[in-house]
């Protein structure tokens, strides 16, 4: 894909994001894609798990939201980085909300495969998050790895 359509389509994703129009995250995405949170240790694959994925963050953190400080571009490739802020009000992996707002640094990486993007790769500081929002990084790990068996379910 050339930069300027990645770049639209990345564009169409976030305003997706922030309006909690899962349909439309959804829609930007090959139907194989895959939803990795690297500090979960765990990738979900195809729409519903990616849906599952994106409804299981929302809940948990109702207002977060990521604030963009650079992008750079490769071949089929957008990579973002900034900072992830958010409260945790709701339930994650099973676990009762810690109620703390938190700021952590954020990379995403996001390859793009026929017009589409082909998934997303999350990267941020589990334990500062964690610390931060009132959860016990152990905990969140743990749920993380229990919830499907080793790290392929919902983040």
């Amino acid at each position: 894909m050339e930069r300027d359509q990645m770049l639209h389509l990345f564009e169409v994703h976030r305003e997706a994001e922030k309006a909690r129009d899962f349909d439309a995250v959804l829609a930007t995405f090959a139907d194989d894609c895959f939803f990795e949170t690297v500090a979960l240790g765990r990738r979900v694959e195809g729409k519903a798990a990616t849906r599952a994925a994106y409804e299981g963050f929302f809940t948990a953190f109702p207002d977060i939201v990521p604030v963009d400080q650079g992008m750079s571009f490769g071949e089929d490739v957008i990579a973002v980085w900034g900072e992830l802020r958010g409260t945790n009000t709701g339930s994650w992996l099973g676990l009762p909300p810690g109620g703390g707002s938190f700021v952590v640094p954020f990379a995403n990486i996001a390859p793009f495969r026929d017009g589409r993007m082909a998934g997303e790769r999350i990267y941020f500081d589990l334990a500062t998050l964690c610390d931060q929002a009132g959860l016990s990084t152990e905990e969140v790990r743990a749920a993380a790895l229990a919830a499907v068996g080793g790290g392929r379910g919902p983040s």
